[in-house]
């Protein structure tokens, strides 16, 4: 096969114009598409960046969000706790006084109801000795006794005559009461009257009555005052003194 020079050249030249054609058609066209798509490529890696970069950002707002929750969570609660602790504080404390207050009340009334029952035992007891002592005096009583306890009241006459003085018994005449366990004579109650006279200085009266409830002895009165000087007055006096030493 023979080369021929000139039919090279000219595919030489028909490849050289074939590029230069296909650079200014599709070439350039291609370029920019190229470039545009590359343009696009790195804004969309750059958004790219940009958005994961929000999401990183959001992401640490939002575990910081959830930190503050969890320290809101935690001091709620400890201020909850506190609450309920200072609650159930004040109901203990509430509880406590009430019942402190009902065990005053009822030591109170547990120490009334002792004293009641104390007062009530003492008067029970004295009522049973005054009993006691004065059956038991009723027992032994008799008319010798009384004749010594009138003897004796005889010798009182004096200072009751100067009692019944210095209350300002004045008048004509004074009127008495005498109640006695005995009878007394005539004789007994001129002597008794002749005494209070002479000690009043003033005319008496005396009106004579019996009980028996008296065991032995006489009981004088004179107005609002009494003087008494039998064995039951006397136990009364003993009861009395029993009640007040208690």
């Amino acid at each position: 096969m023979k080369f021929d020079i000139w039919t090279f050249l000219f595919q030489i030249i028909n490849f050289i114009a074939l590029l230069f054609i296909l650079k200014r058609l599709l070439f350039r066209p291609v370029r920019e598409i190229l470039e545009k798509r590359r343009d696009i490529v790195r804004e969309t890696v750059a958004k790219a960046d940009r958005i994961e970069k929000d999401a990183l950002e959001l992401k640490e707002s939002y575990l910081q969000e959830l930190r503050k929750l969890e320290e809101i969570k935690v001091r709620m609660v400890d201020e909850m706790k506190a609450s309920v602790h200072e609650e159930r504080r004040k109901l203990l404390s509430a509880a406590e006084k009430e019942a402190a207050t009902e065990i005053e009340k009822a030591l109170s009334l547990f120490a009334m109801e002792k004293t009641r029952f104390e007062a009530d035992l003492q008067d029970r007891a004295v009522a049973t000795v005054t009993v006691f002592s004065a059956n038991l005096l009723q027992g032994i009583a008799d008319e010798e006794l009384h004749r010594g306890i009138w003897r004796r009241f005889l010798n009182e006459l004096e200072r009751i005559s100067l009692d019944i003085a210095e209350r300002g018994m004045h008048g004509e005449e004074v009127t008495m009461e005498l109640t006695s366990a005995y009878p007394l004579g005539e004789d007994e109650l001129g002597s008794l009257q002749s005494a209070l006279e002479k000690g009043l200085s003033q005319k008496v009266m005396i009106h004579q009555t019996i009980d028996k409830t008296l065991i032995a002895g006489v009981k004088l009165r004179s107005r609002d005052m009494v003087y008494d000087s039998s064995l039951a007055g006397q136990v009364s006096a003993f009861a009395m003194r029993l009640k007040e030493a208690a």
